[in-house]
Order: structure tokens, then sequence, then C-alpha cells
């Protein structure tokens, strides 16, 4: 049986949102990577990546922390933390 947090509004709101960001932002690392591994020149020279690999890699980069620093914020004020 599951413990009654689960049940409580603001621990879904502030943890389990978190928890969904930062596994949607894994998933965009991951097709960033493969995105990367199977991509041509640019990947072989000098040249730069393209803007739209960047913004992916961004984007992922930007939930998967974000997702974290939620979750901690979240698990902290749902009186789960404490130190």
């Amino acid at each position: 049986m599951h413990p009654t947090i689960f049940l409580d509004p603001l621990f879904t709101v502030s943890v389990m949102a978190g928890w969904i960001a930062t596994v949607v932002g894994m998933v965009v690392l991951l097709l960033a990577g493969f995105w990367y591994s199977a991509a041509g020149e640019w990947r072989r020279g000098s040249a730069r990546p393209p803007v739209a690999f960047r913004a992916v890699y961004g984007l992922g980069l930007l939930m998967f922390v974000g997702g974290l620093l939620w979750q901690f914020v979240g698990y902290w004020v749902s009186g789960s933390l404490s130190w």
C-alpha cells in the first residue's frame, strides 16, 4: 500500500511534476544524442552544429536540471525532506 503522501495534491504538483520534467528532459537529451551520432559533416569537420541541434540539446538540459531542482524544492515544500 502506498503512503498517504502520494494522495496529497501538493506532493503531486511539487514533486511528481518535477519528476516528469526530468524524464522528458532525459528523453530529449537521448534524442539529441542519437541525432549527434547520426550527424553528417558538421560533426566531423570544424563547422558548428546546427542551431536546431543546439536548441534541442539546450532544451533537454534545461528540462532535466530544472526538473531536478523542481523536485528538490518540491520535497522541501511538501515537508518530505528536512535537514
